[in-house]
């Protein structure tokens, strides 16, 4: 089925309204960069907490509450509160290294995209599963270690590990605490100076490495890092199948034309799934398959 002119610019305002709000929630968690005084959050977003932000993602605090065996009750709360009720909406609306993936995707929509298979997809999120869980064991056999009186030991074997294990390699840490302090103590001639830089240690390299891999892979597919490797991705996921807010299809109304699919920034495929609710654990609730939607098939259910 051809597009329709209507629903096309429907699309267009929809995404250009979502970065708008992806931008306004990106200063709102950062106003301490501002200079202004604001209360810290908790939130189910890929994001660190540092000296710039007044929030941070729950699943950095996850960790560094296991580690340091208190029990994770704020950051358990805000994944299961939020994404029991909204999903991974947050993924689509709210999370900084989300709004990067779309900018980037904005900025290099004239190099030709690659669309996985939804086996693929599904498998290749089998990469995020076990980067998270991981990181859990991880961060809890820290834990159990701290509180038995074994720190300094655990100190000396994990390193920089000890604290947040996946955050030591995260794109977005690197992205949103890195970047920003290597400029901000140093300034940029030290960014560049060679003799200086190759100081940093392999850590850094690694890091970068990942952060640079994660920069290709989203130019070439559409939310690559959230689909596949994201461990905030992979959680609110799993509660998105059964959340309060989701995306549905009126089968009365919907002809098939795949048209929602061939919008979802996600690769979801919507038609393969009950009419009821997208139970994909890579939806995300953007709403583009009801913007782009000819015949207003798609709409939001409240289950």
């Amino acid at each position: 089925m051809a597009w329709h002119k209507k629903k096309k610019t429907n699309l267009t305002k929809l995404r250009i309204f979502r970065t708008f709000v992806q931008f306004v929630m990106f200063i709102l968690m950062n106003l301490t960069f501002f200079l202004f005084g604001a209360t810290w959050l908790v939130l189910p977003i890929n994001m660190p907490r540092s000296i710039f932000s007044s929030s941070e993602g729950a699943f950095f605090l996850l960790q560094r509450m296991l580690t340091t065996a208190i029990v994770p009750l704020v950051p358990l709360a805000a994944f299961f509160l939020i994404g029991s009720i909204f999903g991974r909406l947050f993924c689509a609306w709210g999370c900084p290294f989300g709004m990067f993936q779309d900018l980037l995707g904005y900025l290099t929509s004239w190099v030709r995209k690659y669309e996985p298979t939804q086996d693929t997809n599904l498998n290749l999120r089998q990469i995020g599963e076990f980067i998270t869980g991981a990181t859990l064991l991880l961060s809890t056999f820290i834990g159990v270690n701290v509180a038995l009186g074994e720190r300094a030991t655990i100190e000396a074997s994990f390193d920089v590990f000890v604290e947040q294990p996946w955050a030591v390699l995260s794109p977005s840490v690197f992205l949103f605490t890195a970047i920003p302090l290597l400029f901000w103590w140093g300034g940029i001639e030290n960014f560049i100076i060679w003799e200086k830089f190759v100081l940093i240690n392999v850590i850094f390299w690694l890091r970068l490495f990942i952060f640079i891999f994660a920069f290709i892979l989203v130019i070439y597919v559409p939310r690559g890092w959230c689909r596949w490797f994201c461990p905030v991705g992979i959680i609110m996921g799993h509660l998105g199948k059964y959340s309060l807010v989701g995306i549905g299809r009126n089968i009365s109304k919907c002809t098939h034309c795949g048209i929602c699919e061939d919008v979802c920034p996600m690769g979801v495929r919507i038609l393969a799934d009950p009419p009821e609710k997208v139970r994909n654990p890579l939806c995300t609730n953007c709403l583009d398959c009801i913007a782009a939607c000819p015949e207003d098939a798609m709409e939001i259910k409240f289950l």
